[in-house]
């Protein structure tokens, strides 16, 4: 039980103390800041869902990446890929971010990045030589190693890693620097429940989980979930219900955003009488805010996709177009 007078005092303080953390973690979105009331709050689990292949990992890297730049540390809880793959990915984008910023040409791609890795490209020596070789890729490796030491990579997998390993892992990077951290769930479903629950009860606990895990130790949780296979029909726009396994995904939640292809979820007369179809609209994701218990919800921002340097661009901007439901429209 806490005392309201105890919060306020413990506000005050906190507003008193310049060393202090606030307690929003900007997504380094600045659009999608501005959407959730200034980023990913304390306390709070946020969710992000959407089609396979969308770069929904891709963009909680980034949101990742945002965080351990700024100096706080994040906890990336990584089911599906290897930490070299999500390294190859943060220098593909900070190579490219500094090829926009210079206005050079020929951006370092994450393929480029994993021959480099595996040195399966045709330079002798380390990752300073084979990274030399390209646009911005000393810069890239040395702006990766600035935030390196926040970045902790937990290779996951489903028989092992459960809500207990998890938390523990939350607690020693807190212990170690004294400031919570970010935590990525990537993904949510693939966390392991030793009791063999069937998937409802199963999602239900490690939603439930990982909420409580982000009121224990007052950071943010953002989780990527997976949809059922209502949501990934052709012709159909996810939503929040979509979400696979459990209702308590839109219910725990505090944060519910899915991603979806631009092309996929605009009316009928912009593919129709736009430029090449709408063509161009498959290389922007829609983000869409479906449920944010601390401000707005409906909100619709996109970001250009730039996958093959792993990552979007941050500015994107409001979307201007009619989004429907159902790809079937009539005006």
């Amino acid at each position: 039980m806490t005392l309201a007078s105890d919060v306020l005092e413990r506000v005050d303080r906190r507003l008193l103390d310049p060393d202090s953390a606030a307690p929003l973690w900007p997504t380094g979105f600045p659009l999608l800041d501005e959407a959730l009331d200034g980023g990913l709050r304390a306390g709070t689990l946020n969710l992000l869902a959407g089609a396979q292949g969308e770069g929904k990992t891709t963009l909680v890297l980034q949101m990742a990446r945002s965080s351990a730049r700024s100096g706080r540390p994040v906890v990336f809880v990584s089911f599906e890929l290897e930490a070299e793959t999500l390294l190859q990915k943060c220098i593909s984008a900070e190579a490219a971010e500094t090829t926009e910023v210079s206005s050079l040409s020929t951006p370092l791609t994450v393929r480029q990045v994993r021959a480099a890795f595996e040195a399966s490209d045709t330079v002798a020596g380390g990752l300073p030589e084979r990274l030399g070789e390209h646009i911005g890729g000393i810069d890239a490796l040395t702006a990766v190693s600035r935030y390196a030491g926040l970045l902790y990579i937990y290779r996951s997998t489903a028989t092992q890693t459960t809500l207990d390993v998890i938390a523990g892992a939350v607690k020693d990077v807190l212990v170690e620097h004294g400031v919570a951290p970010l935590v990525v769930i990537d993904y949510l479903q693939k966390v392991c429940t030793p009791d063999h629950r069937g998937e409802e009860e199963k999602v239900t606990r490690i939603t439930e989980g990982l909420k409580d895990l982000s009121i224990e130790f007052e950071c943010p949780v953002l989780a990527i979930s997976a949809s059922d296979r209502a949501g990934l029909e052709p012709g159909t726009r996810m939503r929040a219900r979509n979400m696979r396994g459990s209702t308590a995904l839109a219910y725990e939640a505090d944060v519910v955003m899915i991603m979806s292809n631009k092309a996929d979820v605009v009316a009928r007369h912009h593919l129709m009488y736009g430029a090449n179809n709408g063509e161009h609209f498959k290389d922007w994701s829609v983000v869409t805010i479906e449920k944010n218990r601390s401000g707005y919800s409906g909100g619709e921002v996109e970001f250009r996709k730039h996958l093959e340097c792993g990552r979007f661009d941050a500015n994107g901007q409001a979307v201007s177009e009619k989004l429907v439901d159902e790809r079937v429209y009539t005006e």
